[in-house]
This record gives structure tokens, C-alpha cells and sequence, in this order.
């Protein structure tokens, strides 16, 4: 309890010394600078958060067949692209990329059933 306090103590004093500091050299937008000001050491700490949980917890994404018709889709948007701002054409590279972390997900994938596999078929 008495470590709560002191942090709301200091997160009290930062809050105090900048509305001062933002009020004293501002001239426009006082109100919402100082309310930012005061969010932002509890948003920088909530994102560390987040993202070390994300990182420990979070299983990898998972990438689904390739659409059917993906490929001419593409060439498609890219000649309109072309057609609205000119330029040279680039090359269409989304369909194929998709096919490729797809290959790499179902290897993946089959590694996880291989091991499975194994250990059931050793304790079976």
C-alpha cells in the first residue's frame, strides 16, 4: 500500500509540474496539451505491457489458402492504379507472396502433427 502511494505521490508531482510547465510557455491548446501530458506516461506503460504479453503469449498467425482469383485481382488494381496515375507498371507481387507463407505455415503446421504423431504412435 504504502508503494502505491508513493507512486501516486510522484505521478502526482510529474501531473503538477507539467500543467505549470505547459500553462507558463503555451499560448494555444493548454487544456488538451496538458491532458496528454498527463495520459501519456500511463499509455507508454500500458503499451509495454501489452506488448511483452503479446510477445510471451501470442501464437504465430496463421495464413489461410490464397483466395481464388487473388492473382487477377491484382492485375487488375494495379491497371487501374495505372490507368488513374500513370507511371510505370509495378510488378504484382501479393498473390505470390500469400502462396509462399502459406507453404510455410503448412510446413509448420505438419511439423506440429509429425511430433503428435509420434508420441502417439510410441505410447499407443
Amino acid at each position: 500500500m504504502k508503494l502505491v502511494g508513493e507512486f501516486l505521490a510522484i505521478y502526482g508531482v510529474y501531473m503538477f509540474g507539467s500543467a505549470v510547465l505547459i500553462c507558463r510557455y503555451t499560448r494555444v491548446d493548454r487544456i488538451p496539451t496538458v491532458i496528454v501530458a498527463w495520459l501519456m506516461p500511463a499509455l507508454v506503460l500500458e503499451a509495454l505491457i501489452e506488448g511483452t504479453f503479446l510477445l510471451l503469449f501470442k501464437k504465430y498467425p496463421r495464413v489461410r489458402p490464397c483466395p481464388v482469383g487473388l492473382a487477377e485481382a491484382e492485375v487488375v488494381v494495379e491497371q487501374r492504379r495505372q490507368k488513374m496515375f500513370g507511371g510505370e507498371s509495378l510488378p504484382t507481387t501479393f498473390a505470390s507472396e500469400w502462396a509462399r507463407l502459406y507453404g510455410v505455415t503448412l510446413e509448420k503446421e505438419a511439423k506440429k502433427v509429425q511430433k503428435v504423431a509420434r508420441w502417439v504412435l510410441a505410447t499407443a
